[in-house]
Order: structure tokens, then C-alpha cells, then sequence
């Protein structure tokens, strides 16, 4: 077989993986003869969580995957792209990185030890504080920590992740309060508040919208106190959805939680679980959506969901960011390509991707917007690119900067998480979304929220005890 491999530059962590392992890019490669290896990484054995060797490659097909053999619990490919071409496209568009300013000493291999440890790569850009674990939903694909029973974080250990996040970034970063559903806490009014006194600019509530929606007056209590923005999970457009990935039928109460975001006059971002077989094929009804309410709806996140420990012993195929841009493209009625979406440049390219869409008197789609993609070069892209832009802003700003007028517009952004069936350590080391915890330190999002085959996490809420590792 004719041997294609890509040259990349390898970083260090992952150079030392690979010269303790003893394996070569040719060992392997004749463990994988159906596929052209791109190139070497890091990755995790999903059962015990040790940081292996491994490599990425494109079979037949030009699918992409991840191969990684575990000395206890064998081999495992991971589907990770649909398509080799967009794969090496994208990754051939990954920013400078620009480093955490403040980071502890590194303690032991990824995914242990986080902090944000000297190893990383990437500054923080968006920032979460976890609230509490309890909530008034139990959605089977929802990542974050909602079993309840457990002890919130007291205001103090609050203030100290507030103070954590002023450390890792300033207090000009985002900051996004999440659980569980943050408002189970009846003084979410001060946790936002002791946030806005300490000087942070941005403040975000991630919510299931159920008490916004349910109790007049609520949401003007939260913007009196200082609260920015919405961030409300929306899966879709019709109750079966809803049904799936919330329990139950909760359409009515999501249209009604934006109506009150509209009449309060705070912006909402929709924040949609991609599941393959369920939703996927909705993306483009709900981009149209957040168009016709782009008064209110500021942005779209689409985050493919998949289920942590559901796998075939050889191979495991969870949803990709890369399909959901394929999917949302197809979709959208000619209003998007798959080349409108670009890296946002503040983590890996795989990880964070987008397009900003304007309101556009000139524009030829029946929408009457036009991707920012089609009105600057990707070199102008680049240029005009800031590392202090959070996600959902780097369009925005480079767009103002040209002097277009932003304000009617609808920012667009694929979110790819990773857990240990999909991470690649590599990745996870240039991760820009972190969260504070109450000992001062800021944890990469995926590394927070990981667990093993058997649900066991590395990081319990709040590192207030150990679980593995």
C-alpha cells in the first residue's frame, strides 16, 4: 500500500508520548491497511484513561479516524471527521496560540492534573462557574452534572471561582453560569450580582428556560442584577424531540422563554444537542428560526451529543462536528457551503467553528442575509483576528472594525466536545473553555466533565474529592 502521510508539526507532549511508547508511524501503519495515515497524536483508552499513542487516518471512504491500542483494554478507532479533504483543510487553518498567562505546575498526564496546567496551549476565552448539580429536568443526553442531592458551592466558594476566572483571563473574559440549572439556586440573583461587582462585563445564564418561562417577573430580576445574555438549550422544532432528549414535551415553554428574553430586551443564544437519528435532520429549520427571530436570537450553537461508554469493542462512531457542518450546509437552502464555515481561531479548528450571518439589503438569498465569510478574505480574516475576541464575537469584531454595521445579524458556531471516547489529548491541551473551580484553579471543559467507561469522572463537581485518576 502506498503510504500518504501528512507532515505536521508535532508538539512536544505529543512527541514524548510517542518516544516512551517505542511505536512508529510505520508500526502502525501496517495495523491499519485499508486507510492513509494523516498524521500521530495523543488519545485515551476510554476504560482506564491512560494517555496513549495514536494515530489518524482516512480509510476507503476518506472518513477520518482515530486508532489508539491500550496494553490492558486493546485497540480502539474512533470515527472523528466525515470527510479527509475538510479534515486537513481545517487544520491547515489553526491560529497562533496564544498561552494562559497563570498556570500551575504540570503533575501528571492528560487528562490528570489540569489547572490550567503548563502544558496548555490556549488562553481562556469563555469561562463557566458550576452552580449546583440539581435540576428540574432529567435529560438523558445532557453532560453536566444534574444528579442533585449534592451540596451547592456556598456564595464564597463562588466568589472564589469568579476570582479564579479574573486570574486565568481577566475579568473582561465571558463568563457563562451553568449546572445542573442554575436557576434551582434561589439566589442566582446574587451569584450574578457579586459577579457584576467584582467587574466582570459579560454574564450568561445556560438554562433549560423552564422558570423563565413559568414565573412573570423572574427574568427582569436576573437583568436588573446584571445578567447579559441567555444561553437556553433548544433541541428543536417539534415536541418529539423534546420528548427524547428532555423526558418530556417542552416546546411550548422554550418559545415561551424567548418571548420573555424578547420582551425583556436581553439577547438569547440556542443552544441544540445535535443527535444523529433525532434532530439532525432539523438544523436547517433551525437556522431559519433564528433568523426570523434575529431581534432576540443572537446566536445558534450546535453541539453534537453522543453517549459516553456506548460503543462496539472495536469501533466507535459518535456524531462530529464536521457532520453537523455538512448536515446544517445541505440544509440551508443555499444560504450556506461548507466553506462559509471557518475556524473562530480561539481553540484547536476541530473544536470551534462558525460564521457570523448579516442582515443584507443586497443579499440574493430569499433570507436576506449573507455569511460575513463571502464580504472579507480569509487573510483579512486572519489579520483583523483577536485572541481577547470570545467565540461567538471574532466575526463581529474583524466586521465593525471594516465598519459594517452588526447589529442585525445572527452568529453561527459548532461546538465539537470531547469524552474519552473521542478525545484527543492534543486537542484537549489548546481547549479555551474552562471551569473554575473553588481552589482557585480553571479546568478545560472536556477534562472537567470526563468519565470512564463506568462513569466514574476525573474531576468530581467542584474537585471537592478525587474519583479516578
Amino acid at each position: 500500500m502506498e503510504e500518504n502521510v501528512i507532515a505536521v508539526s508535532e508538539p512536544s507532549a505529543v512527541t514524548n508520548i510517542w518516544n516512551k511508547s517505542g511505536l512508529d508511524a510505520d508500526s502502525i501503519m501496517e495495523s491499519i491497511p485499508d486507510g492513509t495515515l494523516l498524521h500521530r497524536s495523543t488519545a485515551l483508552c476510554p476504560h482506564c484513561l491512560q494517555e496513549l499513542p495514536c494515530v489518524v487516518y482516512a480509510d476507503e471512504d476518506d472518513v477520518v479516524w482515530m486508532s489508539r491500542t491500550c496494553p490492558e483494554h486493546g485497540r480502539l478507532d474512533t470515527r472523528i471527521w466525515p470527510d479527509r479533504a475538510h479534515y486537513l483543510h481545517l487544520t491547515s487553518e489553526a491560529f497562533a496560540k496564544t498561552r494562559p498567562e497563570n498556570t500551575e505546575p504540570i503533575c501528571g498526564p492528560c487528562p490528570v492534573g489540569c489547572g490550567t496546567c503548563a502544558r496548555h496551549e490556549r488562553r481562556g476565552t469563555l469561562l463557566e462557574i458550576e452552580v449546583t448539580r440539581n435540576c428540574n429536568l432529567h435529560c438523558p443526553v445532557c453532560f453536566a452534572s444534574a444528579e442533585g442531592g449534592e451540596d451547592d458551592p456556598t456564595l464564597e466558594e463562588i466568589e472564589q471561582m469568579y476570582r479564579a476566572i479574573a486570574n486565568a483571563v481577566g475579568t473582561d473574559g465571558a463568563v457563562q453560569i451553568t449546572g445542573g440549572e442554575p436557576t434551582c439556586r434561589k439566589d442566582l440573583k446574587d451569584i450574578i450580582y457579586l459577579g457584576r461587582q467584582m467587574g466582570f462585563w459579560g454574564i450568561e445564564v445556560n438554562t433549560n428556560g423552564l422558570v423563565i418561562a413559568n414565573n412573570p417577573g423572574y427574568l427582569e430580576d436576573l437583568v436588573g442584577a446584571g445578567l447579559t445574555g441567555v444561553y437556553l438549550s433548544f433541541d428543536g422544532l417539534t415536541g418529539n424531540v423534546y420528548e427524547t432528549t428532555c423526558g418530556r414535551d417542552i416546546l411550548d415553554m422554550k418559545l415561551r422563554a424567548i418571548e420573555r428574553c424578547r420582551e425583556v430586551g436581553i439577547q438569547v443564544v440556542l443552544s441544540v444537542a445535535v443527535v444523529a437519528g433525532l434532530n439532525d435532520s432539523q438544523l436547517g429549520d433551525l437556522l431559519r428560526f433564528a433568523l426570523e427571530n434575529s431581534d432576540v436570537v443572537a446566536g445558534l450553537a450546535l453541539q453534537p451529543a453522543f453517549t459516553s461508554g456506548r460503543f462496539d469493542a472495536e469501533r466507535a462512531m459518535p456524531m462530529s462536528a464536521g457532520d453537523v457542518i455538512f448536515d446544517l450546509a445541505e440544509q440551508s437552502e443555499g444560504l450556506l457551503s461548507v466553506d462559509d464555515i471557518w475556524p473562530l481561531g480561539c481553540s484547536n479548528p476541530l473544536c470551534d467553528t462558525g460564521v457570523f450571518l448579516m442582515k443584507d439589503e443586497a443579499s440574493e438569498h430569499p433570507s436576506g442575509f449573507t455569511p460575513a465569510t463571502r464580504l472579507i478574505t480569509y487573510d483579512e480574516y486572519v489579520q483583523g483576528y483577536s485572541p481577547d475576541s470570545p467565540q461567538g464575537s471574532v466575526f463581529l469584531d474583524i466586521l465593525y472594525n471594516k465598519g459594517h454595521e452588526v447589529k442585525s445579524g445572527l452568529s453561527v458556531i459548532i461546538m465539537n466536545y470531547m469524552d474519552a471516547i473521542s478525545m484527543d489529548t492534543q486537542r484537549l491541551r489548546e481547549c479555551s473553555m474552562m471551569v473554575a473551580v473553588p481552589d482557585g484553579r480553571a479546568l478545560p471543559f472536556c477534562s472537567y466533565h470526563l468519565t470512564n467507561t463506568a462513569g466514574e469522572r476525573v474531576y468530581p463537581p467542584w474537585c471537592k474529592e478525587v474519583s479516578v485518576g
